[in-house]
């Protein structure tokens, strides 16, 4: 990983724990987020009664892609889990990552999703499988 990648990763680990922090007091935790940095920005989510850390859109800039930024935020997730107990990245449009996701073992969401969403799956990976 290269100093920007490093930079953008220590960011959204960094509002990663913010986040889970702020509301691991509440119950039924729910928000909507968009962590945004100079080098790029990350959609994440947790909808009402969802029990994983949704990252829903993400966009780097060209010189920290492919420097496994993201693949580096999720094991942080996993060694950080708070109140969560999975995670779930949605709409893969990279072939590679959703290839590589698979191949470590994580799941479709859902038979619809596999069966229908099979060019941009959405993969989960619960924590007590993980």
């Amino acid at each position: 990983m290269n100093s920007e990648a490093k930079q953008l990763f220590y960011h959204l680990c960094q509002q990663y724990d913010a986040l889970s922090q702020d509301l691991e007091s509440r119950a039924f935790p729910e928000f909507s987020e968009t962590i945004t940095h100079p080098l790029g920005h990350c959609f994440v989510r947790c909808p009402v009664g969802s029990q994983r850390f949704s990252i829903v859109a993400v966009n780097f800039v060209p010189s920290v892609r492919g420097q496994g930024v993201l693949t580096a935020f999720i094991d942080y997730i996993k060694s950080h889990p708070y109140h969560y107990q999975g995670v779930e990245v949605a709409i893969i449009e990279n072939k590679s990552l959703a290839k590589r996701l698979l191949s470590l073992g994580w799941k479709y969401k859902s038979l619809f999703s596999k069966i229908f969403f099979a060019n941009k799956p959405t993969l989960v990976k619960d924590f007590q499988s993980a």
